[in-house]
């Protein structure tokens, strides 16, 4: 049987990982969500006009 070794990991340790900036997309996103209102409020008023 092979011998393994293993190393003790402390439970304290944190590992901290940086969460990627995601602005961007959140700004992307509220543009696309813009155009579909608009684009969903000008065809009601299309509606409405008819």
């Amino acid at each position: 049987m092979p011998n393994t070794h293993l190393e003790k990991t402390d439970s304290k340790t944190k590992i901290v990982q940086e969460e990627p900036n995601l602005k961007g997309t959140f700004i992307a996103v509220m543009f696309v969500f813009a155009f579909l209102v608009g684009t969903w409020f000008s065809v009601w008023g299309i509606f409405l006009n008819r």
